[in-house]
């Protein structure tokens, strides 16, 4: 039966930090399952869940333009985080940070209560979005929609994110992180009886356990990674404007010395190598703009991947934990696990798939960029070495003032370029030195997830 429809409640629906819940949905959005605690907190029943659309629990102060953004990456086969305002049976609206993945069977949704400070940024740019796409109008809501969307984008550019997927992989680590220090790890009791489905159960449980040890491992690397990709960010950035500023004030200086009456032709020999050298260093530029994008877009697949593999083992363990109190209070309901419990071991494999597939590409972009760094610092010791030359060149020159004022400019971008590169060294030896120890780590947490997985399938 299909529930009515009731008015939003300006009340939260109650739900501790410690609880996660989740539920499946076929390819469509059409509700599979779910644990306990999604269907308590939706205030649904599970039969009335079952088979509607999720949007059976969509709050209307949730814009569309984060729901266009979860379709987008759905369809492509990928993983979506973010913000989520819902609505419960009684009109009670509730916030979670949600996780959706694709499964074989359609997606998967992990849910947990939010409490890093992102959240409140979102809290306040979420009715204006949905501002903007009520601006549009009811008939235009496509319209509407795609500038709530721009408009998210450019708030979050403000922020300091270039894009949506840069601020979702930050925001899931950190709430992560906050949920770390407020929920304590869940007690493995063996369960009595000594059945089959406990036994099962219990193995499970100590093997999600294990699992979860070795991720929180891992997991601890996650922040640095974070903050290295933020300076290696800053760097690109500062070197694409230098390396188009030092063009254009050699091409200045070229033009200049070909007005002086007197003295410039060796002022033009100088800018002609100082216009050559600049060009030679902003292919360098180019060449590392491109190997630290691929860097640090390795690196944060390798922190989301990580991220999620954490919650989707915490959602397995809190679910196991469910059943185990079934399977102790003699209910049933514990038999209809099965599916539930594979579908949560298909989504760790799958995050944990991505997170090795991640790591090559990390540490494949490390000698390229240590190498274009080394040709860079040489390309900028022999600009350093043109501008002496011109100065020395204009002092004695009547009108060369203008000349040496454009090579202290460009002195003063070389300058600060040193420094710059200095620290964009240090940053990629942060990384050259965790990776392998990272990867390593990987390595030794994949069989107990890959033996999980296979027990999860015979459950």
């Amino acid at each position: 039966m299909i529930p009515p429809r009731v008015s939003p409640r300006d009340q939260e629906r109650p739900f501790r930090s410690d609880e996660l819940f989740f539920s499946t949905t076929d390819r469509k959005g059409v509700i599979l399952n779910g644990n306990d605690v999604f269907v308590r907190v939706s205030g649904h029943t599970l039969e009335n869940l079952v088979g509607q659309p999720h949007n059976i629990i969509r709050h209307p102060d949730m814009p569309r333009a984060v729901f266009g953004l979860l379709w987008d990456y759905l369809e492509r086969d990928a993983p979506f985080a973010g913000y989520v305002k819902n609505m419960a049976a009684d009109g009670c609206y509730y916030w979670v940070m949600a996780l959706v993945v694709p499964v074989r069977e359609g997606f998967l949704s992990v849910r947990f209560k939010p409490a890093s400070p992102f959240f409140d940024v979102v809290r306040k740019l979420y009715p204006q979005l949905l501002a903007t796409e009520h601006a549009a109008g009811q008939g235009n809501w496509r319209r509407g929609m795609q500038d709530a969307t721009a408009q998210l984008v450019s708030a979050l550019h403000g922020l300091g994110f270039k894009s949506y997927d840069h601020f979702m992989q930050a925001a899931l680590a950190a709430e992560l992180a906050a949920r770390k220090t407020e929920v304590p790890s869940l007690t493995l009791d063996v369960l009595q009886g000594g059945d089959t489905t406990a036994a099962t159960l219990d193995a499970l449980s100590h093997s999600a356990h294990v699992i979860d040890g070795h991720l929180n491992t891992l997991f601890a690397s996650v922040d640095d990674f974070l903050s290295v990709i933020k300076t290696l960010d800053e760097k690109a950035s500062f070197l694409l404007g230098l390396s188009a500023n030092v063009h254009l004030v050699s091409l200045n200086a070229l033009i200049s010395s070909c007005r002086l009456e007197r003295g410039g032709e060796g002022l033009a020999v100088v800018s002609q190598n100082l216009a050559t050298q600049s060009h030679d260093s902003m292919a360098t530029i180019d060449q590392m703009t491109r190997q630290l994008l691929a860097l640090t877009s390795a690196l944060r697949d390798t922190a989301f991947s990580l991220s999620a593999a954490k919650l989707e083992v915490e959602m397995t363990s809190f679910f196991l934990h469910e059943l185990r109190a079934l399977v102790a209070a003699d209910a049933t309901d514990a038999c209809d696990a099965q599916g539930r419990i594979a579908t949560l071991a298909e989504s760790i494999s799958r995050s944990t798939a991505r997170l090795a597939e991640a790591l090559p590409r990390a540490q494949g972009a490390l000698p390229a960029l240590l190498r274009l760094q080394q040709e860079l610092a040489s390309d900028l010791r022999r600009l350093s070495c043109v501008h002496v030359l011109g100065k020395i060149h204009a002092a004695g020159i009547d009108d060369g003032g203008v000349f040496i004022e454009l090579l202290e400019r460009i002195f003063t971008q070389l300058s600060t370029a040193s420094e710059e590169l200095q620290e964009l060294l240090v940053g990629v030896a942060r990384i050259k030195d965790r990776l392998p120890r990272f990867a390593t780590a990987a390595r030794v947490a994949q069989p107990p997830i890959d033996r999980f997985c296979s027990l999860a399938a015979t459950a």
